[in-house]
């Protein structure tokens, strides 16, 4: 079903592109999302072939008739006309990596056992930005545990320098 998601984010992304509206859209899927992780029965609800289309259809409206642009609204019916709405979340998924491709631009998570100062993550954003060709924004978290080093993911991409990590290799080749 990737294939099925990827065809309608991919035509959603066109559609943004050609009418100049990636930032409308990005802010209206936002709205969608949070509107189904908050009230997650209500995509049973649109999925159930025991309620007439029609009645369906018109749930959408009325739930998001006034808080999205007409495209995105048209985008939900589709996918509910075509028995897909249970796949708008991975639809709105691979619009934002889209989106990101297209803004050349990529979030990578740096994961360190202690805070980073300001100016460690200004070389590390330097560094990823030059090495992957894009523009580099950085999340941080810290994870005690790592004891040391910092991991960084990005693009379902992991770059293990942790202690932690390190000291697992170690063991792997010791124990063979």
């Amino acid at each position: 079903m990737i294939s099925t998601s990827n065809d309608f984010a991919a035509s959603l992304f066109m559609l943004a592109m050609e009418e100049n509206k990636l930032d409308e859209f990005k802010k209206d899927l936002s709205v969608v999302k949070t509107a189904f992780d908050e009230n997650p029965d209500y995509i049973l609800l649109l999925s159930s072939p025991g309620i007439p289309k029609h009645e369906r259809i018109a749930a959408i409206d009325k739930a998001f008739g006034e808080s999205v642009n007409i495209y995105i609204l048209n985008f939900l019916k589709v996918l509910c006309e075509h028995g897909k709405i249970s796949k708008v979340d991975e639809c709105i998924k691979i619009f934002g990596d889209l989106r990101k491709q297209a803004e050349n631009k990529v979030t990578a998570i740096v994961i360190s056992a202690a805070p980073l100062e300001d100016y460690q993550i200004e070389r590390l954003k330097a560094k990823l930005s030059k090495k992957l060709g894009c523009l580099v924004k950085i999340k941080t978290e810290t994870d005690p545990s790592m004891l040391g080093g910092i991991k960084i993911e990005f693009d379902d991409k992991v770059i293990d320098g942790s202690i932690r990590k390190q000291l697992h290799d170690i063991k792997e080749v010791i124990t063979g």
